[in-house]
């Protein structure tokens, strides 16, 4: 009998949220408006702005969708493709960006490729800021100056065309013009038919590029795996920046690299907290045991924190 009642009181509740549901839906679609609203409002200001002109010999000059302009290079089907039709890449990257960056920061962007996190940090950091840019391929190099330039921002931004590495010697950098974003200096042994083409590049490190940059507040650093090898050669300038925060594309399967644990422990030891940047938004911080059972398989993009 009890059984029964029990069973008659949840199916009455059932009944009676259900009523609710129905009876409050279209205030609740109402207050929906304002968003839903403020999203058509934002798609159509990127409309607005996504003006591409091409130039020729596969260039092309574009905008963001924050304004500025951006030279790309039209056979490149990856990162170029979204700018000139969207006028944005990996939006919950530069979510994870704006949220650590403030007006007066040194900022440094390791793989800028055209100049997209480049030229959104150096009208974040203003005039009293400092942009410290390097991107290893000659050709896109030459895009990420001019998109600089038009833009008005050569006083706020260091330009270096230079493979960042863990020692000073030229290397190899194996690429291809249709996919910008891979190019590496350790031919992938996944991909070799991908990166068609090889040039000799001039490689550094930043403890040699910046030595006389006091400290930096935040770095990004996107090199298709070679991140450790980049690390690895920043320790002066890692040691030095206490405030440092660091935007890391992070490799869990890679032959360039140690075991990715060790790598996380190696952050937790230099006084970092690791978050993961996930589209859905930056995890809390978490342990390296923690952090590496949650990681997915391939590149993942950490937010290690001082």
């Amino acid at each position: 009998m009890a059984d029964t009642d029990q069973s008659a009181k949840s199916s009455a509740s059932y009944k009676i949220r259900k009523t609710l549901v129905r009876l409050f839906k279209p205030f609740i679609q109402l207050a929906q408006i304002p968003s839903n609203v403020s999203k058509i409002e934002k798609r159509l200001r990127r409309l607005e702005l996504a003006q591409t002109i091409y130039l020729g010999e596969h260039e092309a000059l574009t905008r963001l969708h924050s304004g500025q302009k951006i030279y790309v290079d039209t056979r490149d089907a990856g990162i170029a493709s979204h700018l000139m039709l969207e006028g944005e890449w990996e939006h919950w990257v530069e979510k994870v960006l704006l949220q650590a960056l403030k007006p007066g920061m040194r900022f440094v962007d390791v793989g800028a490729n055209f100049g997209y996190y480049t030229l959104i940090a150096a009208d974040i950091v203003g005039s009293a800021g400092r942009v410290y840019s390097f991107e290893a391929n000659p050709f896109i190099f030459k895009k990420l100056c001019k998109s600089v330039a038009v833009n008005g921002a050569d006083d706020r931004v260091s330009l270096f065309n230079l493979a960042v590495y863990d020692e000073k010697s030229e290397m190899d950098l194996f690429f291809c013009h249709e996919f910008s974003g891979g190019g590496h200096v350790e031919l992938p042994k996944d991909r070799p038919g991908s990166l068609s083409q090889v040039i000799r590049v001039p490689g550094s490190t930043l403890d040699i590029s910046l030595a006389h940059v006091p400290e930096v507040h935040l770095m990004k650093i996107d090199v298709e795996g070679a991140e450790p090898r980049v690390l690895a050669g920043a320790k002066e300038l890692i040691a030095r920046s206490r405030n440092l925060s660091i935007l890391l594309e992070f490799h869990v399967t890679s032959e360039t690299r140690t075991s990715p644990i060790n790598d996380l422990h190696t952050f937790e030891s230099q006084g970092f907290r690791i978050s993961i940047a996930e589209i859905s938004g930056l995890t809390s911080p978490l342990s390296a045991p923690a952090c590496l059972a949650r990681l997915k398989d391939g590149a993942n993009y950490l937010m290690l924190s001082r």
